[in-house]
């Protein structure tokens, strides 16, 4: 076995494969497999390890590893999804595997994101995207290809999308900003946020636009004194108004609001400042301080955010 490592080591990949022709020993297969790598002959590498997927035994981490990466290599992402599934049912062999395994969908995801942020997504795969995908950035990324075509072609994609039951607030809300900025004036009927709508895009207002949202912001910054907290407390607020769009935060009162915007941001810097010093220095009622905060939270963590 030594000798065929050496071999690998000075790329006698040809070698290796007639020294291994007939083994059937794991071991060789594995040095087999190596040479086909090294030879760019990456279908019948991937072909030796599906015939002894379950034969690897202790050394399962490694070809695990060139498994899932030659079927990345190949763009079979659902085949990816597949096999790291069988990887996930094996019974524990080392903590080492298990971090990989963690790691896994999302490597296999951020590849998949990458091709598809690079290749101009047809109106056909678009469509498909909106009707079937579950993953947040697959369905963002197909919202943004819109752009490439004409917006009226994908009205019933995008209103079949913002329908479903099963994606994320953030997406819907794109989703239906994409009706609104083209100036849909149909009627579009969806559930958000355990709220029923029914509303025509073209009379809705875009979020982060007008005097009333300039004023606050400024009213905000001017309440919180210190930039690290108003900046934190600006970033929870947007947050809020695309998870709750087309709901309107900003008709809350604006002293209550900024209040405890600025609770939660002392919260997330752990500031020492209470919400009793909150309320006492801001002039709010605690009681109705302590609603809003907890409205704020619960709703921030029904819709977290999409992960990079």
């Amino acid at each position: 076995m030594d000798s065929l490592k050496t071999l690998l080591d000075r790329k006698q990949y040809e070698l290796v494969l007639s020294l291994t022709k007939d083994s059937v020993d794991i071991d060789s297969i594995s040095f087999r497999i190596a040479a086909f790598l090294g030879l760019g002959r990456v279908g019948d590498a991937l072909g030796l390890i599906e015939k002894h997927k379950g034969e690897f035994g202790s050394g399962v981490l490694s070809i695990m590893k060139v498994h899932l990466e030659i079927l990345l290599s190949m763009r079979r992402y659902d085949k990816a999804y597949e096999e790291l599934k069988y990887y996930e049912d094996l019974p524990y062999i080392s903590q080492e595997v298990e971090e990989y395994l963690r790691e896994a969908p999302e490597m296999i995801r951020k590849q998949e994101r990458n091709e598809h942020s690079h290749n101009k997504l047809s109106e056909d795969e678009i469509e498909s995207i909106l009707a079937k995908d579950e993953d947040d950035h697959s369905l963002l990324s197909a919202l943004n290809a819109i752009r490439d075509y004409r917006m009226s072609d994908f009205y019933e994609a995008i209103i079949h999308l913002l329908k479903r039951g099963d994606i994320n607030s953030h997406v819907r809300t794109y989703a239906l900003l994409l009706l609104v900025a083209d100036g849909f004036r149909g009627r579009v009927r969806f559930r958000k946020n355990d709220k029923e709508y029914d509303l025509i895009p073209f009379e809705l207002e875009p979020p982060f636009v007008g005097p009333r949202h300039d004023a606050f912001v400024r009213h905000l910054e001017a309440q919180a004194k210190d930039p690290s907290i108003s900046e934190v407390a600006i970033s929870i607020l947007n947050d809020l108004i695309i998870v709750l769009y087309p709901d309107d935060i900003l008709k809350e009162d604006v002293n209550l609001l900024s209040a405890a915007l600025i609770a939660v941001a002392n919260e997330h810097l752990r500031s020492d400042l209470s919400m009793d010093d909150v309320a006492l220095r801001l002039g709010v009622d605690h009681q109705a301080l302590e609603k809003m905060v907890k409205r704020i939270k619960d709703t921030l963590r029904a819709n977290p955010p999409i992960k990079a």
